[in-house]
């Protein structure tokens, strides 16, 4: 049976990995002399999704804000707050046996090789589209059209999930149908209803 879509492309965080930024956030202020305010108003400075080195950052936040942990630290301290969902992890490959399946997540590479050993080198063998190679982010429109051009596929014949609704915005005004990811069963609903094989 063939697929009804061109590609099912899913988002990372949010949909396959948990992630608390605040946690994140907090363990990084700890060893600063700044409150958990400052680090993140540091780090949203800068799009650190957008390929620029994450050395950099971990430089700022020593030289402005005294972080005092070195560099392996500060990489277990920046990817401190993710939490791998089996379930969907599991499903997505799943879907992938009977579909083109995609990832479109606005990453760095620091937390992208932390989440493919977390997963035992898993999300590392499906498709992916990663801000931090592509140098585009999420939600601008360019970032989707890049995207859709590098893997050769029609925008609307294809379905893009996100937890974030500008993210979807984004997609939909590049071409792409494309709806929130609420949960598992939701979305497993949506897909039987649009005719997706799922196993």
């Amino acid at each position: 049976m063939a697929a009804s879509f061109d590609a099912l492309v899913f988002d990372l965080g949010g949909v396959i990995v948990a992630h608390d930024n605040a946690v994140m956030v907090e363990r990084i202020a700890s060893k600063t002399r700044a409150t958990p305010r400052d680090v993140s108003r540091l780090i949203r400075r800068k799009d650190w999704g957008s390929g620029l080195p994450i050395a950099d950052l971990h430089a700022e936040l020593r030289d402005e804000l005294g972080y005092d942990a070195g560099w392996d630290q500060f990489a277990a301290d920046w990817c401190c707050h993710f939490t791998v969902d089996p379930s969907m992890l599991a499903f997505v490959r799943q879907l992938g046996a009977r579909n083109r399946v995609m990832l479109f997540s606005n990453t760095n590479q620091v937390h992208w090789d932390y989440l493919v050993a977390e997963t035992g080198g898993a999300l590392g063998e499906l498709e992916a589209y990663l801000s931090h190679e592509i140098r585009l982010s999420k939600p601008a429109v360019e970032s989707f059209h890049r995207v859709a051009k590098d893997a050769g596929i029609d925008p609307a014949r294809s379905i893009f999930f996100d937890d974030v609704a500008a993210n979807v915005e984004g997609a939909r005004l590049a071409g792409f149908q494309a709806e929130v990811f609420v949960d598992q069963a939701s979305l497993t609903a949506l897909l039987r209803e649009k005719g997706v094989p799922l196993a």
